[in-house]
């Protein structure tokens, strides 16, 4: 995550419409940071659309290691203070 997108490894049962996820994050987010004011430069707002690529198990930590370098990809818009992912949530380990 860094201040201008996020990118999100998730895992999903067949039956769950992808749209569905990226709106109940979309909506949830937004409301955690209007009820706790989060950021000075007014209230979140979520571009519309959203981009998803699906990603093999062989590829899993290649793509966390691409996800946990975003940070470092992006030094301007690095969230200061930001420790990332630890722990990581992930049921099977």
């Amino acid at each position: 995550m860094v201040q201008t997108h996020v990118h999100v490894l998730a895992r999903l049962h067949p039956t769950v419409p992808i749209s569905t996820l990226v709106k109940r994050l979309k909506g949830a987010s937004s409301a955690v940071a209007a009820k706790e004011r989060i950021g000075d430069q007014g209230p979140l707002y979520w571009a519309k659309g959203y981009s998803v690529e699906s990603v093999s198990g062989k590829a899993l930590e290649a793509v966390r290691a691409y996800l946990r370098r975003q940070p470092t990809n992006h030094p301007d818009e690095a969230i200061p203070g930001w420790e990332g992912d630890a722990p990581e949530y992930d049921q099977t380990g």
